[in-house]
């Protein structure tokens, strides 16, 4: 690959319409994805859990199946897995049934992902503390190759980390009706709009419901990633960048 063929707008569109994420290994940092459900197609490959042990660090540690407290990561991988249905899913529960988590289990799910190698990194959560240690380990992942793609804070002006992280994507909200469609803004903090209102997604018990929010605007652009990653194996986050700047909607703009 050439960075060339990154910026080939034909090129890039034949991709994302022949990607199906194969050989593309997806971690998912959230509250865990019933890996069981039907929906997902047994692609969700391993399951881990961030623990505390009385005062000690946080760790993770390795479960024998998933499940998701508060439906929260399962329509998370459920959205990445209907754009990429051949990538590997890797869970890490980070949220609990309050809905947070603390700054502490987000670092150690991200070391361990980062030491697992995947491709790309589904962040639909965030924090504000802890930003030096953020920066670092997005720093570390950027020059090893590995995407962050990761959710802004819902509140209109707040963006929260690592969303806010210039070499980690950023992902807003708004409504699309081709969840394949996406905005690209350069020099926003958040460059990437993304389909994230009324996204259906299937839930832990075997229903279905329709989910709004910018965590769910997050996995649009990872299934994308993960399709562009299956074609560019050599993929840069900046490349991943140039690449939506390239197949934006908002071309005229």
């Amino acid at each position: 690959m050439t960075f060339d063929d990154v910026v080939d707008q034909g090129r890039l569109r034949e991709c994302l319409a022949t990607g199906t994420g194969k050989g593309v290994k997806v971690g998912i940092l959230d509250s865990g994805v019933a890996s069981s459900l039907p929906e997902l197609g047994g692609k969700v490959i391993s399951n881990h859990e961030v623990v505390e042990v009385g005062r000690g660090r946080p760790r993770v540690v390795s479960l024998s199946a998933g499940e998701d407290v508060i439906e929260h990561g399962t329509a998370c991988a459920y959205v990445i897995h209907t754009h990429a249905p051949d990538a590997e899913l890797h869970s890490v529960r980070v949220i609990g049934r309050t809905h947070s988590s603390t700054s502490q289990r987000l670092l150690a799910a991200l070391e361990f992902a980062v030491d697992q190698g995947w491709d790309i990194l589904n962040l639909s959560l965030g924090t504000e503390s802890n930003y030096e240690n953020l920066a670092r380990l997005a720093d570390k992942a950027y020059y090893q190759g590995m995407i962050w793609v990761a959710a802004k804070d819902n509140k209109r002006n707040k963006v929260g980390y690592p969303a806010g992280l210039a070499s980690v994507v950023g992902v807003d909200m708004d409504y699309f009706e081709d969840p394949l469609s996406f905005r690209f803004y350069p020099g926003k903090v958040t460059e990437v709009e993304a389909c994230g209102v009324y996204v259906d997604a299937p839930t832990p018990d075997g229903g279905w419901q329709q989910f709004t929010g910018t965590s769910f605007a997050c996995p649009q652009v990872a299934g994308i990633a993960a399709r562009l990653r299956e074609h560019f194996p050599d993929l840069t986050p900046f490349q991943l960048k140039t690449a939506l700047a390239a197949l934006r909607e908002n071309q005229d703009k």
